[in-house]
């Protein structure tokens, strides 16, 4: 621990009621937040010596008529601060984690508390309540102005009832219409200034939060209400009835989510922040060792089509021992078995060609477990059953999707799951979901989420850019792990030739720029989501996608600019692998091999090749005998492309 120290700075105001003013500030001294108590508590945030937001008002409307926050005065204060190292149970991007910052808390006499906390990568707040009874919540007091008009990235959401599948598409601040409102995250840039991203954390038993724009550069928070109803159309969906007048229901004792502005002033530093999983509840687990994190052979993207067998490929038995076989020759933990498995609305009743206990106990056999997808709503209504056969079969995991709403009940749906899997042993996957809210650090046996537009709109859409491949680990990613599910084998370079095609889809970008997903996204359960048929005929790929981690011990930004391009290194044990990407722009990057330290090195890399701008899928793959940290080494990538490597000790 080390001392804080806080200022307090008495003034006041014109009228008569005195003000409060604390002033919190970042280990380092470069993030300052003023907090101000009158008639309401507000806040101001110093980058430096330049004001970057001012807080609107903070607090909750507690049923009808209670604001808290309103009017209330000479809260008890104290001050704290921790300075550790943290070791996260599932490393995605690496495997110790520096926490250090300084918290301000105040407590008023209504039972409302506010926790402010400041590090060096940004600060957050979160309200308490401390109440004997339940509550109702009618809304969360949160926003904040901008100052001058930073460029935003601002995923734009029409309904809360989405996936969360948005493209980041810049603008300003000032073109946003009043009433717009986005998912989160959303990312701000000032020119010559720094980068803020705003997310929320530690979502448990509380609606997640959207936020909308008034038009003139100021943000306020905005929640999905308490659904009134749902209306069932399909086995995946099930529309809710936004009409009740309040969005919670809850103990009255109790923190809520974090809300969290992550400040960094470039590119790396944004990368590097690890805020969103550092405010998250620790594990509620007393057992973690049974959770692995690995490689899927995912079937649905490439609907089954194996070529090539003498067998009919399809949704049988014998088609998903040759996943499994693919999997344990080259490296791969698990495979998933998406869609059609089971009779769509009952999880008891498994397709006729299909024997579950034959293939799970095959499988096992072979060292890779099987993950099943599900309808969300399937699951919940058969929850005690279907976790039983799940648990009877040995199912290493399940595959959540549909959910698309990030209400109360259906936050509360997610929890039950993750900890339901975790008494029985599985992994969990949340698909059609909300950004990650930092239940992966809760129940670590979450190991990754989508609400992120993925390799899948591929199948449907030309929508999936290589611009939006490099703006996702600066927007999306900075929330958590991103079940993005790379790995097409069919790519296509030049964007005015891509078609789209459900049933054999190819990817936007250079086979290279697709390698590079695999260590550029993180994902601890990362998806191979081609034909197992299609990898077998691409020897070398196969060499570096049956080497590659899926966590990290160590994460490194070698080069970036925001949407336009990408290098990094991480690192595993001994080894380090490198990953590079651009968007609709070509790069040469001039590498600085020093992270290497002391010894010889080999490498083995993956190049966009000569004809690459006409031929997605040409490459070129070669190994470097002498590799050491004095070197610059040149990269050069495509439109559209990648650069892909692994360096090992000699």
């Amino acid at each position: 621990m080390r001392f804080l120290t806080v200022s307090f700075l008495l003034s006041f105001f014109i009228s008569n009621l005195s003000a409060q003013e604390f002033l919190l500030q970042s280990p380092d001294g470069s993030i300052k937040v003023e907090v101000v108590v009158s008639a309401n508590t507000i806040y101001r945030v110093y980058y430096g010596s330049k004001l970057i937001a001012h807080g609107k008002p903070i607090g909750l409307t507690i049923g009808k008529k209670n604001k808290l926050g309103y009017k209330e005065y000479s809260p008890e204060t104290a001050t704290s601060s921790v300075d550790r190292t943290v070791t996260p149970i599932v490393a995605s991007r690496s495997s110790e984690i520096t926490e250090h910052y300084n918290q301000l808390t105040l407590d008023f006499q209504s039972g409302l508390g506010i926790d402010f906390r400041c590090f060096d990568d940004g600060f957050a707040y979160r309200l308490r309540t401390t109440f004997d009874n339940e509550i109702t919540i009618k809304e969360e007091s949160m926003g904040f102005e901008l100052t001058t008009n930073p460029n935003v990235w601002f995923p734009k959401e029409t309904s809360f009832y989405s996936h969360n599948e948005r493209k980041f598409i810049p603008t300003t601040s000032m073109e946003l219409k009043n009433g717009e409102k986005a998912s989160l995250p959303v990312l701000w840039k000032w020119d010559n200034g720094p980068f803020l991203l705003y997310t929320e954390t530690d979502l448990h038993d509380y609606p997640g939060m959207y936020i909308q724009t008034d038009g003139q550069g100021g943000y306020s928070a905005i929640h999905p209400p308490h659904p009134a109803a749902e209306f069932k159309t399909f086995d995946r969906y099930a529309q809710p009835s936004f009409k009740n007048e309040w969005i919670a229901r809850t103990e009255g004792t109790r923190s809520y989510p974090w809300r969290v502005f992550c400040i960094a002033d470039d590119e790396e530093e944004l990368m590097a922040t690890q805020l969103p999983w550092l405010l998250a509840s620790e594990s509620k687990l007393a057992l973690t060792d049974w959770i692995q994190p690995g490689k899927v052979s995912w079937d649905w993207w490439n609907a089954l089509q194996l070529e090539g067998v003498d067998f009919k490929p399809g949704l049988n038995t014998q088609t998903y021992k040759y996943y499994i076989d693919f999997a344990a020759k080259n490296n791969l933990q698990y495979i998933i078995m998406d869609e059609g498995w089971y009779k769509l609305g009952d999880l008891t009743k498994v397709k006729e060609e299909i024997n579950m206990t034959e293939l799970i106990e095959y499988a096992s056999k072979k060292n890779v477990g099987v993950i099943l997808w599900m309808a969300w709503r399937t699951l919940d209504e058969q929850f005690d059953v279907a976790f039983q056969q799940f648990s009877d079969w040995g199912v290493a995991g399940l595959k959540v999707d549909f959910m698309m709403r990030s209400d109360q009940e259906m936050t509360l749906f997610y929890e039950r799951v993750a900890q339901e899997a975790a008494n029985r042993l599985m992994l969990v996957d949340f698909h059609g979901s909300h950004c990650p809210k930092g239940l992966q650090r809760t129940y670590p046996n979450v190991l990754t989420y989508e609400g992120v537009r993925g390799l899948e709109w591929n199948k449907w859409s030309s929508a999936l850019t290589v611009d939006h491949d490099v703006t996702i680990p600066f927007t999306r990613m900075i929330a958590g792990p991103m079940d993005y599910t790379p790995g097409a084998m069919k790519n296509v370079s030049d964007p005015k030739k891509h078609k789209m095609n459900f049933y054999h889809p190819k990817s936007m970008g250079t086979r290279c720029h697709e390698l590079a997903k695999y260590v550029v996204f993180e994902s601890p359960l990362q998806m191979l989501a081609d034909l197992p048929t299609s990898y077998e005929k691409e020897v070398e790929c196969m060499k570096f996608l049956s080497a590659v981690p899926t966590t990290w011990d160590e994460t490194i930004v070698l080069d970036a600019k925001m949407a336009e391009h990408i290098l990094l290194v991480r690192r595993k044990g001994n080894e380090w692998f490198i990953g590079g990407m651009t968007g609709s722009l070509g790069q040469t990057i001039s590498m600085d091999l020093s992270f290497l330290g002391n010894g010889q090195f080999e490498m083995e890399l993956w190049r966009d090749g000569e004809n690459t701008r006409t031929d997605g899928t040409n490459y070129e793959y070669f190994k470097e005998e002498n590799i050491n940290s004095s070197m610059k080494y040149i990269i050069s990538m495509a439109e559209g492309g990648g650069w892909a490597g692994v360096i090992r000790r000699k």
